[in-house]
């Protein structure tokens, strides 16, 4: 992607891997159920091609 400031905007979050909500990038729990399983925001598309 051409604009650094917009991929970091983009991908620099956590996903709750419960509810898959998005939240910052500091986030130790989610702001929507509470969950602390948080993952990043996959940087590359995923499959084959």
């Amino acid at each position: 992607m051409p604009f650094k400031e917009a991929t970091e905007r983009i991908f620099n979050k956590k996903i709750c891997m419960n509810c898959y909500a998005s939240n910052p990038i500091r986030a130790t729990t989610c702001r929507k159920c509470g969950s602390h399983e948080l993952r990043m925001k996959a940087k590359e598309k995923r499959g084959g091609q």
